[in-house]
């Protein structure tokens, strides 16, 4: 029986999807390109078994999905050493880089099978001693000669985002957490907006937590061109998404690498992103404009103008070389290799 483990976060706290007890519930309602992949590799036979190890301070039962005679399971343990008294998978994933996974790895290297890591931020690579055979990577420029890298192709679940067709109400829509300003963009984007003529005629969308931050950023800049959506859940942020020209993601490379990115594309949206964002050069074939600190007012000038020609591109990319059948088989086409 061939096993596939993926360690998800050292985050104890219960996510949303965790409510839903049945597979196409799951299927339908789940955002988490993590939680996808591996149930995408069941079904199509790569793997006879799936666990999802996550954290927990008090027991909770496991989540069991059977799938023509195979499973997939999310399991909670207290600690992930926990995890060395089951038996040993073909392969792990390790998503987040954190601390408790290079402490689990490094009591028995061999127990994890064929070890995939995938950080985030500045744990692009592992921090903490532990030992991986290969290191994903979401960006080019974090290569590094050191280790065995390969790229992670990343998309979104086509349950939630998808075209649409609605009519037009803004310029463009702008996914961000104001909990994550430092990483974000939003200060400095909005600084500009007071500062441009051009960018205050647009119409713009908002969305993300803490909106109050940015109503506040808008009034000591003279910005009334923003409406706030607040935070919402991503089935809405689809719609907005659909009703504006272009999505935006301004990470810096603080940030990891952004899904906002990947959700609005596969929405069938355009993207506009800042240079600093984290994001393969795969995915900006079509339907994606890549700006500066120097460039930016001009691209987006000159992309609304021609916005017409752009969303056919990206529609295009979308359903080619976005698709979440392809992004998926992408990455099992390499691992295979290895």
């Amino acid at each position: 029986m061939k096993s596939f483990w993926l360690f998800r976060s050292n985050i104890r706290a219960l996510e949303y999807y965790h409510e839903y007890k049945d597979l196409k519930t799951f299927k339908e309602n789940c955002h988490d390109y993590y939680m996808l992949l591996p149930l995408w590799l069941v079904e199509h036979d790569y793997f006879d078994e799936v666990i999802i190890w996550r954290l927990c301070k008090k027991p909770t039962p496991d989540i069991v999905f059977n799938i023509n005679g195979k499973k997939y399971i999310q399991r909670w343990v207290k600690n992930f050493s926990e995890t060395l008294k089951y038996p040993s998978p073909d392969t792990s994933f390790w998503r987040g880089g954190f601390l408790e996974y290079d402490q689990a790895v490094s009591m028995n290297p061999k127990h994890f099978g064929f070890k995939l890591y995938l950080g985030a931020g500045r744990r692009v690579f592992s921090q903490y001693g532990g030992q991986y055979d290969i290191y994903l990577i979401e960006d080019e420029r974090d290569y590094n000669k050191k280790y065995k890298c390969l790229p992670f192709y990343k998309t979104a679940s086509p349950e939630i985002f998808y075209p649409l067709g609605h009519k037009i109400d803004w310029d463009i829509c702008w996914p961000a957490n104001f909990t994550q300003s430092r990483y974000k963009g939003q200060g400095e984007f909005i600084k500009l907006i007071g500062k441009s003529k051009y960018l205050q005629k647009l119409k713009i969308v908002h969305c993300g937590n803490k909106s109050e931050i940015g109503k506040n950023l808008c009034k000591k800049n003279n910005v009334t061109n923003i409406d706030f959506a607040g935070h919402i859940p991503r089935p809405l942020l689809n719609r907005y998404l659909n009703k504006s020209k272009f999505g935006l993601n301004l990470s810096n490379l603080k940030d990891g690498c952004p899904r906002v990115s990947t959700e609005i594309l596969m929405s069938g949206t355009p993207l506009i992103v800042k240079d600093t964002v984290r994001l393969l050069k795969y995915f900006k074939s079509s339907g994606v404009i890549e700006v500066n600190n120097d460039n930016i007012v001009s691209q987006i000038k000159d992309s609304i103008s021609n916005y017409v020609t752009i969303k056919r591109e990206t529609l295009n990319a979308t359903f080619n070389h976005l698709s979440f059948n392809k992004i998926c088989q992408k990455n099992i086409d390499m691992w295979k290799k290895i």
